[in-house]
């Protein structure tokens, strides 16, 4: 049986995050390599999406071609997974003839068999950028969970499937603009008439290839709804051109294209393809798929639809291995707010990349979204790379060196407890074996890991160091030093099989225990062998360093803006002017509101402490003043996408006339701002704006913005807008926050 072994492709307009890394390639990487270690036939098919209005977009912000934005990124692309010891068999890309054909060819036997139909639709067009847009060039709010990052083809957040026309203030990411409505032609796949043919091997397959249930629900969700016809052309330039009178101006869209690179890059790398891709079953050929849940309905529903409309008969999914989301610092990855560590920024950390390799996996987000902190990263680096792993090898490979002279010895004196010690890791190795033959791999390194540390334990338990102290009983000594060679002997055998099964998790510490113990590289079958008795060991070296912690913030600094000894001034805020739409309680928390603002460049939800000091009427419809640069961020379980500004003090009430001079009482006021413009930013009177970075609260809190005689002020300069000074009605001296 062969074992065809596919990563998601990614875009090639950008550096791949962490989250991208274990959502697709690493985790496939550890597939292939314990697949080859089996012995299994399989390949590992991975390469660059490059067509499409995201690699033309990213064109027109360098100002240079497609085609060098793409070989510009599939170069970076390349050399980080080079550098994380990636095995693809080949590392490919879209745009290549194989796949124009292929895809064409695919397009054409669609078309024969009555599942292409033409419609007239109406596109969002940028007028500024002049331009169609791609779905995921709109953004706005999702008209199902009111999420408000909802791109036009699907909401990240409640995972629907989106039409652009569905937004709610739809905006274009290209110029921050509202697009317009064009009717334009375009041709569509019709997915009902494949339903009834996808949902039966849905039933089917979603057993046999052990889906998961994320997975597994997704497609049946899809098909409990009705599957519907979907769009396949683009107005675009760069892409697949679409082979039929009347398109020739058209290409197909990225979605539709896209998932047939995995065909056409194996094409590319042997003649034989078709024996992976066409005409076998799936006793023949098992192909596994590792994507993110984002991709889940592409994979699970879109493209084996596309493959039986052909009526041929396409290699199609046996296993789909689905990751949720990895998250950063309890946010989010975000390319266009350069939040997170990148691959180049894990490249150039100066940490191994086995280090980054083991946090990913070990974190691997199989069940349920994860979280990526720093703090974790160092922890598991030195309390288990270092303390468990690295520790046993180390310690045993030099007390083989000082104690046997780097040999191994002979393990007759062997114990019925050593035999029940390996008996027990023997088991655990079959455990392991079970969980990468099912795709569980954040299981597989737990287990390997307790397998070392059940060896730590034992080395310790059997005390080896005591056995070859010299006593002034030599007999003794004889009888404590053959024992002591027994306990190494297992021992030695644990690092062994420690080599063998950490190599597709951490190829390059396999590839160094195998040097150390002066060995050719085993194979999955070799564990639970004992080594030859008298062979020459090789030098033991350190497998990890630890990591201290000035490093790790000395890299929040460098590469994620977090930590170090940065300072924040108001040059680093985006304050801008928004208006209020609506206000509502947060479900869980009766001292906070949810509000709906609008900004320059659409809505925003806000949650802020406002319950209690306001009612929901005094704010709908006021313009505010928003931090919008801040990091999004869960309060009580509801996502703040920002700040809004509002001043604390002391407020003065008037007393009734007769009754005394008045009296102080803490008080919150909001920074409303009724002259200026929705969208106009919020300056220090008299400064420019100029480009921000994202940043967290923490930061935000460095910068003190004061009330002074009801004035908003930053360092003694006024805020203002183009229309009016900032100020307040009732607080006379206080802070905004």
């Amino acid at each position: 049986m062969k074992i065809l072994i596919t990563s998601a492709l990614p875009y090639v307009n950008n550096v791949p995050h962490l989250g991208n890394i274990i959502g697709c390639v690493l985790s496939a990487d550890v597939f292939a390599r314990y697949c080859r270690s089996r012995g299994y036939d399989c390949i590992y098919v991975g390469g660059t999406d490059e067509y499409g209005t995201a690699t033309e977009i990213k064109a027109l912000e360098e100002g240079v071609t497609p085609k060098e934005i793409c070989d510009k990124y599939y170069a970076i692309h390349k050399g980080i997974y080079d550098w994380l010891g990636i095995s693809f068999d080949i590392f490919g890309r879209t745009s290549t003839e194989k796949h124009t054909k292929l895809t064409q060819e695919i397009f054409l036997a669609l078309h024969r068999n009555g599942h292409i139909v033409e419609d007239e639709v109406e596109q969002l067009y940028d007028e500024k950028a002049g331009m169609f847009l791609a779905d995921r060039y709109i953004e706005g709010e999702c008209p199902h969970c009111s999420y408000l990052g909802a791109r036009g083809d699907q909401c990240d957040k409640c995972g629907k499937l989106l039409h652009p026309g569905e937004l709610i203030n739809p905006l274009s990411k290209v110029t921050k603009t509202k697009p317009v409505a064009r009717k334009t032609k375009h041709l569509f796949i019709n997915l009902p008439g494949i339903e009834a043919e996808l949902e039966k091997w849905v039933d089917s397959a979603s057993v046999k290839g052990e889906w998961s249930e994320n997975t597994t629900k997704i497609a049946r969700s899809w098909l409990r709804e009705g599957l519907k016809k979907r769009c396949i052309t683009r107005d675009l330039k760069w892409g697949v051109p679409v082979p039929l009178a009347g398109y020739e101006s058209k290409v197909f869209y990225v979605w539709f294209e896209a998932p047939i690179g995995y065909i056409s890059i194996t094409a590319n790398l042997t003649e034989a393809w078709k024996e992976w891709w066409l005409g076998a079953t799936d006793l023949d050929v098992r192909l596994y798929n590792f994507i993110g849940k984002d991709n889940v309905p592409f994979h699970a529903v879109i493209f084996p639809s596309t493959l039986m409309g052909t009526k041929q008969p396409w290699t199609l999914v046996h296993h789909i291995s689905t990751t949720e989301f990895l998250n950063y610092e309890g946010g989010k990855f975000s390319k266009s707010r350069n939040t997170g560590v990148f691959g180049d920024d894990a490249l150039n950390s100066g940490i191994a990349p086995d280090v980054w390799r083991y946090y990913l996996l070990s974190n691997r987000p199989e069940s349920a979204d994860t979280d990526f902190t720093w703090g974790d990263f160092s922890d598991k680096s030195n309390s288990e790379l270092l303390a468990n792993l690295g520790n046993l090898v180390n310690r045993t490979l030099v007390f083989m060196k000082n104690n046997f002279g780097g040999a191994v010895p002979d393990a007759d004196a062997m114990n019925d407890a050593d035999k029940a010690f390996l008996a027990q890791q023997d088991a655990l190795v079959r455990e392991i074996t079970s969980d990468l033959e099912k795709v569980k791999i954040r299981d597989g390194i737990h287990r390997i890991m307790s397998l070392s540390k059940h060896a730590n334990k034992y080395f310790q338990d059997n005390k080896p160091w005591e056995l070859v102290r010299a006593t002034d009983k030599p007999e003794l000594d004889a009888g404590n030093r053959t024992r002591a060679a027994a306990v190494m002997s297992v021992l030695v055998r644990q690092v062994r099989d420690l080599a063998i099964l950490v190599e597709p998790y951490l190829p390059f510490t396999g590839a160094e225990i195998f040097r150390q113990l002066n060995l050719p590289q085993a194979k999955w079958g070799d564990t639970g062998k004992p080594l030859p008795v008298g062979h020459k060991l090789g030098e033991p070296k350190a497998l990890f360093r630890k990591i201290e912690p000035k490093e790790i913030d000395a890299l929040k600094a460098k590469f994620a803006g977090k930590g170090g000894e940065q300072t924040f001034t108001f040059a680093d805020l985006d304050l801008e002017v928004g208006e209020i739409q609506s206000v509502e309680k947060h479900p869980d928390a009766e001292k906070l509101f949810v509000e709906k603002v609008r900004l320059g460049d659409g809505i925003r939800q806000i949650v802020s402490g406002l319950a209690g000091h306001y009612l929901e009427e005094e704010l709908v419809g006021k313009k505010v003043v928003i931090v919008k640069n801040l990091a999004p961020a869960k309060l009580r379980g509801v996502e703040s996408a920002g700040m809004l500004l509002a001043a604390e003090g002391r407020e003065h009430v008037p007393q009734k006339v007769g009754k005394g001079a008045g009296l102080e009482q803490d008080a919150v006021e909001v920074v409303f701002c009724p002259q200026s413009q929705v969208g106009q930013k919020v300056l220090r009177k008299g400064e420019k704006s100029g480009p921000k970075k994202t940043i967290t609260f923490k930061e935000f809190g460095k910068v003190k913005i004061e009330i002074k005689d009801f004035a908003v002020v930053c360092d003694g300069k006024p805020l203002a807008t183009i229309g009016e000074e900032l100020r307040v009605k009732n607080i006379r001296e206080g802070v905004v926050g």
